[in-house]
């Protein structure tokens, strides 16, 4: 068991990463009261995101056609 405060484990967050690799469980402190626990995932395990490509197509269709923000950026300029 290793115990880190939140600072410390902010300015050394690599270090405790590769502890937590090697299979040791890092405790974050708080003032000396244990607030979060770090241990290794688990190997094989898959992570599901969100298919945000699917949901803009649902809300604005395949293409999309309103201006570029080279356009948008260019008409909110002006003649500078």
């Amino acid at each position: 068991m290793i115990k880190v405060s939140i600072m410390e484990a902010q300015h050394n967050l690599s270090k405790v990463l590769q502890r937590v690799e090697e299979g040791s469980s890092v405790y974050i402190t708080r003032r000396k009261k244990v607030v979060a626990r770090l241990v290794r995932a688990e190997t094989g395990e898959k992570v599901i995101f969100p298919d945000f490509g699917k949901r803009a197509r649902t809300t604005w269709g395949k293409k999309w056609t309103g201006s570029s923000s080279d356009e948008l950026l260019d008409a909110d300029r002006g003649e500078r």
